[in-house]
């Protein structure tokens, strides 16, 4: 939960075990906006050296989206349409402490003008900009997410990688590309990044979990 000086606090995640096999799915009735959308989420990574996957959609490896932190321990977002990959980042900034929680949030906008603007990811409130691998969209470019199709929590959508640590906070917005400040804020007192909520919309195909 936050600090004593934060207003807001979290009460519950949800704890998955990669052997266990558990994860979360949802399937929208018909696809949102593929252009514009966010992911905001708390995670702690209890599995290491494995691949965890918080989230991901895509019927196999040449149509998905997935954010993974790697058994390299890296940061991986990657976004593939029919075998052409659309996005490709991959830190340089290595995520292996089991006992921190860290805040992600994947901010896409593809029609933007610049090609870094069109997807942006935000840790602990952060903006990382440092990358191995850096592709971008195309300007106008639909992705996987928020289609008519099954979206996981927990799990690689079309193999049977899982996820091993803790997520709460979770927050799927359709039709907006927001920042880290929508969901969370610097504690005066401590210095730390905690979390706020979120009185936006979540739009068509969006959703909020907070696993209370």
């Amino acid at each position: 939960g936050a600090s004593a000086a934060g207003a807001y606090e979290i009460e519950r995640s949800l704890r998955f075990n990669s052997g266990d096999t558990a994860y979360l799915n949802r399937t929208p009735s018909g696809a949102g906006n593929l252009k514009t959308w966010t992911v905001s989420f708390w995670a702690k990574i209890s599995g290491l050296g494995v691949q965890n996957f918080p989230f991901s959609t895509g019927a196999d490896s040449n149509n998905r989206v997935q954010f993974a932190i790697e058994d390299d321990y890296t940061l991986n977002f990657e976004c593939k349409d029919s075998g052409s990959t659309q996005v490709h980042l991959v830190s340089n900034r290595l995520f292996r402490d089991p006992s921190a929680w860290y805040h992600f949030v994947v901010s896409v906008d593809t029609t933007q003008g610049t090609a870094s603007n069109r997807v942006k990811i935000y840790v602990n409130g952060v903006q990382e900009t440092s990358f191995s691998t850096e592709t971008y969209p195309s300007e106008d470019a639909d992705l996987q997410w928020n289609k008519a199709a099954a979206h996981y929590i927990g799990k690689r959508s079309y193999s049977s990688h899982y996820m091993d640590g803790y997520i709460t906070e979770f927050h799927a917005v359709d039709g907006t590309a927001l920042t880290h400040t929508s969901f969370g804020e610097t504690n005066e007192d401590t210095g730390q990044w905690i979390p706020k909520g979120y009185g936006g919309s979540h739009g068509t195909n969006g959703f909020y979990l907070n696993f209370s």
